[in-house]
């Protein structure tokens, strides 16, 4: 069986990390897979050159003449460009009918191409609801654009969503909190749950006094947030891991830490490698995750793989996989009060800390390694198959 995992650019996050994850252990599991990319430009060249070796990728729009491959990012969004609108009409004239007979797509844009390919190459799909259009219009962009033109665009989003959702062979989702407004959607959209998956240390490591924070750092990830939690605990040693989208966001936020005093606290690492990513959350004494990532929130899970415990925000996705108080602790987003309060905890008691995330450890080295992930999918595309 052939097997497409499908995003839309190789860039540094969460989604892309997960799907690099899929395709080299479905390949494992003697799958024929392919890392499936809608763009060759990203918006961060070069992104998991660890990751990706012996990782077999397709670029589809290497198959379009230069002049149809023209893009450009919509103002104010992230990530929203005009390829997403375009490559729906384009690639699936490119890609052959039984190039693939499955595709995993990951993300609400890529979905588009995906549902084209589907209706014109007879290719069926379900896709990662990561988080949809419309929540992230109510979350994200609501504060960010005129009443007026958020008051237009909603209800947009939420057509394209349930256009979406109702396209699929089976929705797939990395937890449980997005499944209400799925339901509302399509009541009769078959839901799975396939958590993403980590590799656990097999050797925890004796901790260091260091909050560790890890993300692809952006507009709307909030790292100005960290400077609140120095200011409250002056003896908070802070490690920020994680590329900066925008090297122009990264110079302010180093001149927000200087103007604020708080250089001494606060360390600004940058991108790491895997090898220097799991040493990080291995050694340090509790991985804090700030802004809510509802889809998912990968930190804590990557940090409970290499027996460390975590602060994140509550109701996420990554919270059905834990207990809170038994392997880490579940706070109000930007709740300082509590932050702190738990931070503190576990400062004062790095036995504790260190107990919950050897607990954390057991846990996911129990549930969720790639390989169970990987035949969660092939259960999946099997069963979807088979009602064809």
């Amino acid at each position: 069986m052939k097997i497409g995992v499908l995003i839309d650019r190789l860039n540094v996050g969460g989604v892309e990390k997960i799907a690099i994850e899929e395709v080299r252990a479905l390949i494992e599991a003697g799958h024929d897979a392919y890392l499936v990319v809608l763009r060759r430009k990203a918006v961060v060249e070069n992104a998991f050159p660890d990751l990706l070796k012996d990782v077999p990728v397709i670029y589809l729009d290497d198959r379009l003449p230069s002049i149809f491959r023209f893009s450009f990012g919509f103002p104010l969004f992230f990530f929203f460009s005009l390829f997403h609108l375009t490559y729906p009409l384009l690639l699936p004239f490119k890609v052959k009918r039984n190039e693939f007979d499955y595709l995993i797509v990951h993300g609400t844009y890529t979905i588009f191409t995906a549902i084209q390919l589907k209706k014109r190459r007879q290719i069926p799909f379900s896709g990662f609801v990561w988080d949809p259009a419309s929540y992230l219009m109510q979350r994200v962009y609501r504060p960010k654009i005129p009443h007026l033109i958020h008051a237009l665009l909603l209800p947009i989003a939420r057509t394209l969503d349930k256009h979406v959702i109702r396209a699929m062979n089976s929705v797939l989702v990395g937890g449980t909190a997005h499944n209400s407004f799925i339901k509302q959607a399509d009541p009769d959209a078959k839901i799975d749950v396939v958590y993403p998956s980590v590799h656990p240390t097999q050797r925890p490591a004796n901790k260091d006094e260091y909050v560790f924070v890890m993300t692809a750092w952006k507009e709307g990830k909030h790292p100005e947030y960290l400077i609140e939690l120095a200011k409250a605990l002056p003896n908070l040693k802070i490690k920020m891991g994680g590329k900066w989208i925008d090297p122009d966001y990264r110079a302010r936020f180093e001149t927000m830490l200087k103007e604020a005093k708080v250089t001494s606290s606060i360390e600004v690492l940058g991108s790491l490698d895997e090898q220097e990513l799991a040493r990080l959350y291995r050694k340090a004494l509790v991985v804090l995750q700030t802004n809510d990532d509802r889809g998912f929130g990968m930190p804590a899970l990557e940090a409970a793989a290499q027996g460390t415990t975590f602060i994140i925000p509550k109701g996420q996705g990554v919270c059905d996989l834990f207990t809170d108080g038994v392997h880490g602790f579940y706070t109000k987003e930007k709740d300082t009060k509590t932050i702190v309060k738990k931070l503190q905890t576990l400062i004062s008691d790095p036995k504790m800390a260190g107990e919950m995330g050897k607990k954390a450890l057991k846990e996911v080295k129990a549930h969720y390694s790639w390989k169970i992930h990987a035949q969660q999918l092939v259960d999946i595309i099997q069963r979807n198959c088979a009602k064809q």
